[in-house]
């Protein structure tokens, strides 16, 4: 029989220990919520897990999962509800990017990027929302980013397929929301820029060197604070928007670039 649990209980896809979702999914633990770690790769999940558990003693696992995937989605759902008995919060991060140009893109590369980004973000919240429906509460956040809003200059790495999926993601999020307000089930976007990773997939955290890159080749002096945001500095507006009460913020994107991107 499954014990619920007393705390709230939060679903983060992508467990890259030093990138945005193992920054969330710490932020959200330390308000303490139980947390699910959703990734393909054992040794970041567990990894992160781990971690969370040590520095917050709020229970964490990892759960192994294609979001692209419809079955491996419903078993990732029913996987922690058997442990938690909850879900409360789902945070969609897990993300790919895509460096093909519209005029040299290949179909499978788009499935690719649209599988993961726009597709992966939709099923997981298919998957927890009777969960949600029942307790007539529930918060999902997609994290998107702010290329869509301002795509980088030709002589950049092309973002087309990225920007297809993102810009996507944030016009999904307003349907969703509006649909899913009537259950208690709060739904928003952060769009994200200008932060300290390494790069989309990167194995190992970011060098100054690649955040020197970033900050004077790829962002080129439009980031005010005149450096790059810190992964937990991303991950605390992420984890306000999947743990606020208040229902007053709904369908919006919010952004979070240090003010790379500043939309009327």
């Amino acid at each position: 029989m499954t014990t619920r649990s007393d705390n709230r209980v939060a679903i983060v896809t992508g467990a890259r220990p030093w990138g945005v979702g193992g920054a969330t999914a710490r932020a959200l633990a330390q308000r303490g919520y139980d947390i699910a770690l959703v990734d393909l790769r054992q040794d970041w999940g567990e990894q992160s897990a781990g971690a969370i558990t040590e520095e917050t003693g709020q229970q964490a696992i990892w759960v192994r999962a294609d979001v692209s995937n419809r079955d491996d989605v419903a078993k990732m759902a029913d996987t922690v509800l058997g442990e938690f008995g909850r879900i409360d919060a789902l945070v969609n991060n897990a993300a790919i990017g895509g460096a093909s140009s519209t005029e040299h893109f290949e179909v499978e590369e788009f499935n690719q990027v649209i599988g993961v980004n726009l597709l992966g973000p939709m099923l997981c919240t298919q998957a927890v929302i009777p969960a949600m429906k029942e307790a007539n509460y529930g918060r999902v956040v997609s994290v998107a980013s702010t290329a869509p809003f301002n795509p980088p200059p030709a002589d950049m790495s092309p973002v087309s397929l990225y920007n297809a999926a993102k810009g996507g993601l944030i016009a999904w999020t307003k349907s969703a929301a509006a649909e899913l307000a009537p259950y208690g089930i709060v739904v928003n976007v952060v769009a994200l820029g200008g932060i300290s990773t390494g790069g989309m997939g990167s194995e190992n955290p970011p060098t100054p060197e690649q955040d020197e890159r970033m900050l004077n080749v790829v962002h080129r002096g439009l980031l005010p604070w005149g450096r790059l945001l810190g992964v937990d500095e991303a991950a605390d507006v992420i984890a306000y928007a999947a743990s606020a009460p208040s229902h007053a913020m709904l369908g919006a994107t919010i952004h979070a670039s240090g003010g790379r991107v500043m939309p009327l």
